[in-house]
């Protein structure tokens, strides 16, 4: 049964604690704004089984139509079966109710399936936001209650095409100029960090390649992708995607899928488990490319600890 209460509850209270006791165990602190209090809370739902508490949410008004989810916990006998799900589901409609055109949300890098859950639920990765804006171990999501519908991609014909190349042949050279020409946008600081920009950064990024796939579309090459080894803490047994990009135009071909698809095939010949890969938290279209295709949220890994601006998949091969 799943039920209204006040934040003060004490069955709800019950919960947060266990939720900050778990979190402590798991990042060695006080979760930030662990001493919140009911200021501003709008909702605050309860899931029994039978007389026993088991799960629980809330949203927070922050303004302009916009509410914040807190607090989401399961007792950990009660997971594997869908109350997480429940609560979001329960909490987007009570959003809804009082108005709300947007959710946002905060959680850890170390809580894979709450960031699974989110993503799946249609969620995107936003900038920290507020007291997270300079936490490396937060990530923040945000999703619209009212949004728009998917729009079919510019291109949808065509014969594809797939060929295995060396990391520096010019056509795969050329799309991954146009990739990066995509990420100053996106990721100015990035690049602007970067010595020596593309032509000195492409050849070191392209260390330990094991395969390079480009993609044609009627005898265009249009997007690319690479294998490359694992390196110093990584997951054992995988290697990593890198490089996926298919140009706009290309779009609703196909090409994005049969890269991935090819690049586990690789994989797979080269004897690797799994296949790993970052993206960043602002390329929602990549985001949901890899859901869609089997990866799944990981923690972070090797170069990609600490950093904020990174989401981690990972998909056994």
């Amino acid at each position: 049964m799943i039920s209204l209460v006040t934040w003060d509850d004490p069955a709800a209270q019950t919960l947060r604690d266990a939720q900050q006791r778990e979190l402590r165990e798991l990042y060695g602190d006080d979760d930030i704004g662990h001493e919140m209090t009911a200021e501003d809370i709008v909702a605050m739902v309860l899931v029994h089984d039978d007389d026993r508490p088991v799960a629980c949410g809330a949203i927070r008004d922050v303004g302009d139509g916009v509410g914040e989810l807190k607090r989401m916990y399961v007792v950990p006998e009660a997971r594997g079966r869908g109350l997480s799900r429940r609560v979001l589901t329960e909490l987007e409609h009570l959003a809804l109710d009082r108005g709300f055109h947007r959710l946002i949300l905060e959680t850890g890098v170390l809580q894979i399936q709450a960031i699974g859950l989110y993503l799946s639920a249609g969620y995107r990765s936003i900038p920290n936001f507020g007291e997270y804006a300079d936490e490396t171990s937060s990530r923040c999501f945000a999703k619209e209650l009212h949004a728009e519908p998917r729009r079919p991609g510019p291109r949808n014909g065509g014969v594809l095409t797939l060929r295995r190349v060396p990391w520096d042949h010019p056509d795969a050279v050329a799309l991954r100029y146009a990739m990066w020409l995509d990420i100053e946008v996106r990721y100015p600081e990035i690049v602007a960090v970067t010595p020596g920009g593309f032509a000195v950064d492409d050849p070191q990024q392209g260390v330990g390649t094991i395969s390079s796939v480009v993609a044609d579309l009627d005898g265009v090459p249009v997007g690319c992708a690479s294998l490359r080894a694992a390196k110093d803490g990584y997951p054992a047994g995988s290697g990593e995607l890198k490089k996926l990009w298919v140009d706009d135009e290309a779009r609703g071909a196909g090409a994005a899928r049969a890269l991935l698809t090819a690049i586990e095939d690789d994989a797979r010949a080269a004897g690797l488990t799994s296949v790993v890969l970052q993206t960043g938290i602002r390329q929602p279209e990549a985001v949901t490319l890899y859901l869609s295709a089997g990866y799944r949220p990981i923690a972070p890994f090797g170069p990609y600890v600490n950093d904020f601006l990174s989401l981690l998949f990972g998909k056994v091969v």
